[in-house]
């Protein structure tokens, strides 16, 4: 896989365009808890909009709360949504793409259960636009290889039109008796 290539591409236009093979869903906080094993105040993704089993790619949502106490402080009198945050939501958009890819379908069921997880190499990460408190963000993401233990994701997050920051990511599947 070229992942400069991705990157190259990822900073200009949307990862993800939906096509014939995209599903549109209603995936809330509830279904995303049967995937990922995140909760607040850390889980960062609000719903999933659409998936694409044959794309491997996914479409999710994150609104930044104006009332997110981090940011009186990244930055006072001008905040911004932390970096580290976005990449955050984006690897956790991408968890939720990888458990609906592992189960082959597009919808959550609800003896679904997350898989521990735990961030292996981030192998690049871009911010090229600030995220502001009340920003809707969509996250979309793509699953460019896995095996059993470990997946590569690439992953933007967009204000509108506007790409505000990229990041490619490796995760590392734990087993249970690990």
């Amino acid at each position: 896989m070229d992942y400069e290539r991705v990157i190259k591409k990822a900073k200009r236009r949307p990862m993800f365009k939906p096509a014939e093979t995209t599903t549109e869903v209603t995936i809330g906080k509830a279904g995303i808890e049967r995937m990922i094993p995140h909760r607040d105040p850390f889980l960062l993704v609000d719903r999933i909009s659409q998936v694409d089993l044959e794309q491997e790619a996914l479409c999710a949502h994150r609104r930044i709360d104006p009332a997110d106490p981090i940011l009186a402080g990244h930055f006072p009198g001008e905040p911004v949504y932390p970096g580290a945050l976005l990449v955050e939501a984006m690897g956790q958009a991408s968890l939720c793409l990888y458990h609906l890819l592992q189960a082959g379908r597009t919808e959550v069921q609800d003896d679904d259960t997350p898989r521990p997880v735990r961030l292996l190499r981030i192998h690049q990460a871009l911010f090229q636009d600030a995220a502001r408190p009340g920003d809707e963000m969509t996250l979309l993401c793509r699953q460019l290889e896995s095996d059993s233990f470990t997946v590569t994701c690439a992953a933007q997050a967009l204000r509108g039109d506007t790409v505000c920051a990229v990041a490619m990511m490796d995760v590392f599947m734990v087993d249970e008796d690990d």
